[in-house]
């Protein structure tokens, strides 16, 4: 079983008994750069801290009174590294995947037809973005702006995502809301 802790200050929120199934189900968005919502709030792998610990069941009576992630912490072991190694491990596997033909008649029409990945980036836009961090959290904002708002242009997704990064917070930890 697997117990997690989402911290982002003054906000913190735990899950326990996870099976792999739904640990795996927040874990590879969150390796990926991606907003993840649980308890009613959106945690950004940017801003907010992820501590993931395997661990024995833990009974409904030992989670009252919030005592449920001492005793995850006493009777557990942390695993957040390897979780989220294997995460991105799995999402580097999913982009590595073969696409298809790039050149030759029909390429673009069955690339247009494919089924849109969000989760996936093509090699060459990676390496347009460069490597640095403020191009992954730009691609990750991106990504999810286009899940949010599937109606919208990749251009028009493209400028909220760079106003979002681009926006001085209104909240200490918040960034300000992408519909505006």
């Amino acid at each position: 079983m697997f117990h997690l802790e989402l911290r982002q200050f003054p906000h913190n929120h735990c899950q326990f008994n996870l099976s792999d199934e739904e640990l795996r189900a927040i874990a590879e968005p969150w390796a990926g750069g991606q907003w993840v919502e649980l308890g009613q709030r959106k945690w950004s792998p940017h801003q907010a801290k992820l501590k993931i610990i395997e661990g024995p069941p833990i009974p409904m009576q030992q989670l009252s009174m919030g005592r449920g992630w001492r005793h995850v912490q006493r009777h557990g072991e942390d695993v957040t590294g390897r979780v989220l190694d294997a995460a991105s491990a799995s999402l580097a596997s999913a982009q590595a995947a073969p696409v298809g033909p790039r050149s030759g008649a029909g390429a673009g029409a069955a690339a247009s037809n494919a089924p849109h990945d969000s989760n996936a980036s093509p090699p060459e836009l990676s390496s347009l973005l460069g490597g640095s961090p403020r191009a992954e959290a730009l691609l990750a904002v991106w990504r999810y702006t286009a899940v949010r708002f599937p109606d919208r242009t990749p251009s028009e997704c493209l400028a909220l995502a760079e106003r979002q990064l681009d926006s001085p917070l209104e909240e200490p930890g918040r960034a300000r809301p992408l519909d505006r």
